[in-house]
């Protein structure tokens, strides 16, 4: 049922056609036009009287968008307009005699001549066969637009702020230059250029300008000139997503091994994990970075050589973290200081790193201990300490006339010499000089007692054996602490000269670092933010 209504519907619409066909129909004029201008024409046949002489054909080219810049394949691909024009005289008429009609359109290069012009690069075209408009007068324009794939030989030295220059190459593919003279559309004093009022622009890249240049070249085999244009495309890369995505957070973590310098090393895992984080995430970004650049050994990008800067500036940073833990962590048992090292990072190089070491002081590369800190009961000259020495510290002052004189050394050449230059000689010869008086006058107070014979002599005696072994074991004693004492202190100096290594590195790495950026900014042409 369905089947037949729909038949029923085509014959009715069938027979209202027939009924109408005789005022549906066309301008007769215009048919005429077009019969009278297609009458004997060739589309074979160049549009030139004389077969001598060069038909020309002026070209101009609409950039409506820079789609696609590939630069790991260097390759390019634009969208734009192409306008030829050129003079046909075959296709000339008055427009009086046909209803003033002033332009007609043919399809296709089937029905009249059209220029062979293709883009002479290794590309993919893909124009539109669309019309040509042809004036009464015989000019033809003829504007197909298309979109084109071209290579592009680029430069990536400095990448990603690098600038490119590309162009499109259009020439006749049959047609040499004294058949076919192919030049620019100009206007009179301007620069030829493409046509850039109805470019879109790129997120990518920037278009600067599009000059147009005319060229003809002589081949060996030919004495024909062959005329083509070349359109260029200067281009400049956008730099924001580079910078805020790549090279800021890689500067970023490599500012941080910096910071490892300043991390106290008293603990191996921390420091270490740090450095060998900081050198995967830089490994990381390189990796980023050598997928977006082209895969070719003629140039080198200046990012890429910054990176691998970087790279190898975090791993020597990492190897240094891994000597100063080495410098601190060492022993008096499985390594001597020697006298050089000493010299070298005790005195030189904390001295030059303007440092400061407790109960030390720094002068013109040497170092020696504060006096203050190592004086004796003879020694002292500070009131306080006399004070407290004398026990008037939170005790009954104490009568001068009660308390014994020390006997003192005569003054002899050697104590000229030796005690007045040294500080800690000078000490360790007062306090030697005291023990040696104390066993003299033990030694002879016990021949004295033992000559008297009387049993408080003997008691007496009895007391200063005891006494004298008491004075043996506080030696003992006093012995093994300052052997203790001396271990801590060259543990100490391990650990100082670790501190000095690592404010060397950190100030070291610093100038590297600021240097680095410095060349890397300040290279002209580059912009950074663009």
């Amino acid at each position: 049922m369905v089947s037949l209504i729909n038949i029923i519907i085509s014959v009715f619409v069938l027979f209202v056609v027939f009924l109408n066909l005789d005022t549906v129909e066309g301008s007769k004029r215009e048919a005429q036009l077009y019969r009278d201008l297609l009458a004997n024409y060739s589309y074979l046949v160049r549009p030139v009287r004389n077969p001598k002489k060069a038909l020309t054909v002026t070209m101009k080219v609409f950039i409506q968008q820079v789609l696609t810049v590939d630069a790991k394949h260097q390759m390019i691909e634009v969208n734009a307009w192409l306008k030829y024009v050129w003079t046909d005289f075959r296709l000339r008429w008055h427009p009086p005699d046909y209803e003033n009609i002033t332009s007609v359109r043919f399809y296709g290069e089937d029905q009249i001549w059209q220029p062979d012009i293709l883009l002479e690069q290794e590309s993919f075209d893909i124009t539109y066969k669309t019309n040509a408009l042809v004036y009464n007068d015989g000019v033809i324009n003829w504007i197909p637009p298309g979109i084109f794939k071209l290579s592009c030989k680029m430069d990536i030295t400095l990448f990603p702020f690098d600038e490119q220059i590309c162009f499109m190459k259009f020439g006749s593919w049959t047609y040499h230059g004294f058949a076919l003279d192919l030049r620019l559309d100009t206007v009179k004093g301007q620069e030829p250029s493409a046509d850039l009022s109805t470019y879109i622009t790129n997120g990518e890249w920037h278009l600067l300008a599009a000059p147009a240049r005319r060229e003809e070249k002589f081949y060996k085999c030919c004495r024909e000139p062959y005329p083509t244009v070349k359109f260029y495309l200067h281009l400049r890369r956008r730099t924001f997503y580079y910078v805020f995505n790549v090279i800021l957070p890689t500067l970023l973590v490599s500012f941080m091994s910096l910071l490892a310098f300043c991390l106290p090393a008293t603990d191996l895992s921390e420091k270490i994990g740090l450095q060998t984080t900081i050198l995967l995430s830089v490994c990381f970004f390189l990796t980023i970075l050598s997928e977006m650049t082209p895969t070719t050994s003629e140039a080198v990008p200046l990012l890429g050589v910054f990176f691998s800067a970087l790279t190898f500036i975090v791993a020597i940073s990492t190897t240094f973290t891994i000597l100063v833990l080495n410098i601190r962590y060492r022993q008096i048992t499985n390594h001597y200081l020697t006298p050089f090292f000493r010299s070298i990072f005790l005195e030189w190089l904390p001295w030059c790193m303007m440092m400061k070491r407790p109960d030390h002081k720094f002068r013109r590369g040497s170092s020696y201990r504060d006096s203050t800190a190592d004086q004796c009961v003879q020694c002292a000259k500070n009131a306080e300490l006399k004070s407290i020495l004398r026990g008037t510290d939170n005790q009954k002052q104490v009568d001068n006339d009660t308390l014994y004189p020390f006997p003192a050394e005569t003054l002899s050449l050697k104590r000229k010499v030796g005690d007045g230059l040294f500080i800690q000689r000078r000490c360790q010869v007062h306090e030697e000089a005291r023990s040696e008086k104390f066993t003299r006058g033990m030694r002879a107070c016990e021949r004295t007692l033992r000559e008297d014979g009387s049993e408080l002599a003997n008691v007496l005696v009895t007391i200063i054996k005891m006494y004298e072994v008491m004075v043996t074991q506080v030696d003992r004693i006093r012995k093994r602490i300052a052997l203790k004492r001396k271990r801590k202190d060259i543990q100490d100096e391990w650990k100082f000269a670790a501190q000095a290594v690592d404010r060397f590195c950190l100030i070291l790495f610093t100038i590297v670092f600021i240097t680095l950026c410095s060349i890397f900014v300040f290279i002209p042409p580059i912009k950074i933010l663009d």
